[in-house]
């Protein structure tokens, strides 16, 4: 029973948050999107973020580049092989090592985003999520994502959503703000 509230809570906020920032199924570059929910000493975390991030060397580059198309089919097959070379959910944010968490489960994927006109079709995000299991949850004071900074050139901010037992948490970082009180 467990696993099915936290797997609705994190579907419920997900679907709220991911709706409030796509219009009409609009593609927004240099924003990902984290929902983060702890019950009992289970973390579980949704990392979602612009596929073409996945190949970006820098900003320009991608302005030159965002509109040309490959083949759908491609382009997705080297999106997905670039998406699961991030084996890990800490390569986007970093937990205090006292926290004790260890990843049990890891899963990723690509979503199309608008696809049926032309301004938007060929587009995906991805998203990663994983489930942790925390020894000791109440030293999950703060949560850093400096490592999602690091790791995009673009971006710009991450919107966070979730529930920590029993309070809620929504707060947008930046790069010179990258970490998440708990």
């Amino acid at each position: 029973m467990r696993h099915i509230t936290t797997a609705l809570t994190i579907s419920l906020i997900s679907g709220a948050v991911f709706a409030e920032q796509r219009n009409a199924g609009s593609h927004v570059h240099g924003l990902n999107h984290a929902t983060i929910v702890l019950e009992g000493n289970r973390l579980q975390i949704a990392y979602e973020f612009p596929a073409e991030q996945l190949g970006e060397q820098g900003h320009e580059e991608h302005k030159h580049e965002e509109h040309k198309h490959e083949e759908h089919g491609d382009k997705a097959h080297e999106l997905s092989e670039k998406l699961e070379t991030i084996e890990s959910i800490f390569s986007m944010v970093r937990l205090p090592d006292n926290a004790q968490c260890k990843e049990t489960e890891v899963t990723h994927s690509l979503t199309q985003v608008g696809g049926s006109d032309t301004t938007h079709a060929g587009h995906s995000d991805a998203l990663i999520q994983a489930t942790l299991e925390c020894g000791a949850p109440e030293n999950l004071m703060n949560l850093s994502f400096a490592p999602a900074f690091d790791r995009f050139d673009d971006l710009e901010k991450i919107e966070v959503e979730g529930v920590i037992g029993n309070k809620a948490l929504s707060e947008t970082l930046t790069a010179t703000s990258s970490s998440l009180a708990l």
